[in-house]
């Protein structure tokens, strides 16, 4: 079995979906009545969706860029769907690692029978959560048969050998097929869960009950009752001795209705709800890739686990760690149109990326970094390490552009002040000058029209003072 922490889906990654049997119109029905108030509309989605790949041929697989591109969502989001169903036990996931991409396949699980949905305590407290009284009522009803009452007939079926005689010899190559066996529903998945039934077991001998009365079925609805009411063993003990019929054997009706109680009591009358996790820690692994990720590489050794890790981690994930937050929903869409559209390999969006931001302040613009993906593109940049090289010609281009762009600047600026050196001074301009220049220097010329221009002003303000004084008359 595999974990979420060992295997990244990429877009290039194929898959295939295997599923014995189509659905039946009563597993519709407990899919879209039940199971899509557990789960949600899309996770319901995602599985309608896989089962028409079922049972294609093994060579002829499907990559993720299909449901990308069909779904309109992201593969993230694709993966958080798909934690949904098996986490409910709808889809198995097996997936086969190899050097150029991981291979998986999905498997998809008949749906619980309506009477299986309903016994199953987890199941049903959830949907009773989930719904209101009125309608958990209606839901159960509504797959609830009337069956008729037969106790006063007798049954008079015949049997197969009243009809057919029995053959006398046996064929084992008439037996023997290669159909596919349906997997059934197994129930939410517990073998990751551990309770403590040793001290179970100490505590009913303490009460002289005997751990006997504990078989196989009652360790599964113990298990699950333990994980859904958080009940101890010390708890499970008092709910247990509460459940025992005059038998010494486990009511499991009972035992059921006495855990709601006990959990109902502690938590007023509130029963759990079904919550995603969302606290999920990165592995030592994964944050050791982050620091990887984030630091620069100075040795050759360094630049070269740097390019490995560029080709192989996800441009969303690399951005993420860049950015210490999550990429926005437009940075994702963006993202997977570059790995869509242009067909480019991880190592050389995320160098394109890394490029842009430190060139726009952290800023990542779309028609820029699509105009960019495009001309790498036709340049054929394979990987990491190539589009490394190629941005750093680009940067040599640059600075030498610019050092050209200067010189031409100061050249066209020394050239100017050659040009109005050499110009011709207009004459009135030289006359100007001389005037200032010999004014500057003939001083007594100045004191003596400056004296005259006071003998003027003088004149004029009398005339004015006159001129008032006949305006007052």
């Amino acid at each position: 079995m595999f974990n979420q922490d060992d295997f990244g889906i990429r877009p290039q990654d194929p898959f295939n979906v295997f599923q014995p049997d189509k659905l039946s119109v009563t597993q519709l029905e407990v899919l879209n009545r039940l199971i899509t108030p557990l789960i949600g509309t899309q996770a319901i989605g995602v599985y309608h969706y896989l089962s028409q790949f079922a049972n294609s041929s093994v060579n002829h697989s499907t990559s993720h860029y299909v449901i990308m591109s069909e779904l309109k969502i992201n593969l993230g989001d694709f993966r958080e769907e798909m934690n949904r169903l098996e986490a409910i036990g709808l889809i198995k996931t097996y997936v086969k690692h190899g050097k150029e991409n991981s291979h998986f396949v999905y498997e998809l699980i008949q749906p619980p029978t309506p009477k299986q949905f309903f016994n199953d305590p987890m199941l049903s407290v959830y949907l009773y959560k989930e719904v209101d009284k009125k309608r958990f009522q209606e839901l159960k009803h509504y797959f609830e048969r009337q069956q008729m009452d037969l106790s006063n007939y007798q049954e008079v079926t015949r049997n197969f050998t009243d009809v057919f005689k029995v053959p006398n010899q046996a064929f084992d190559a008439i037996q023997k097929n290669d159909i596919p066996q349906t997997a059934s529903y197994k129930g939410i998945n517990l073998d990751r869960v551990h309770f403590d039934f040793e001290t179970l077991y100490q505590l009913l001998s303490n009460h002289f009950v005997s751990s006997e009365i504990v078989e196989e079925q009652a360790k599964g609805l113990i298990t699950q009752l333990a994980v859904l009411y958080g009940i101890t063993p010390e708890g499970m003990k008092g709910l247990i001795l509460k459940s025992l019929t005059s038998g010494q054997r486990i009511s499991y009706e009972e035992l059921r209705k006495q855990a709601r109680s006990f959990y109902a009591i502690e938590h007023e009358n509130q029963l759990p709800a079904l919550e995603s996790k969302v606290d999920i820690q990165p592995s030592p692994v994964q944050k050791q890739e982050v620091v990887e990720l984030t630091q620069a590489p100075q040795t050759p050794e360094e630049f070269e686990s740097w390019f490995e890790l560029m080709d192989s981690t996800s441009p969303i994930d690399m951005l993420a760690s860049w950015s210490k937050s999550e990429p926005t929903l437009k940075q994702k869409y963006m993202i997977e149109d570059l790995m869509v559209r242009e067909q480019l390999p991880f190592g050389v969006i995320n160098i394109l990326l890394q490029y842009v931001m430190l060139n726009n302040d952290m800023q990542l613009p779309k028609s820029y970094i699509q105009e960019i993906a495009s001309n790498w593109k036709k340049k054929e940049l394979a990987s990491a390490e190539q589009a490394y090289h190629h941005v750093k010609e680009m940067k040599k281009a640059e600075k030498q552009r610019k050092t050209k762009q200067n010189n031409n600047q100061r050249n066209f600026k020394n050239y100017g002040q050659q040009v109005a050196s050499k110009e011709i001074t207009p004459e009135w301009l030289i006359r100007g000058d001389h005037k200032k220049r010999r004014g500057k220097q003939n001083k007594p010329q100045t004191d003596s029209g400056d004296q005259s221009l006071a003998q003027d002003r003088a004149e004029f303000l009398k005339h004015l003072n006159e001129t008032w004084k006949e305006d007052d008359e």
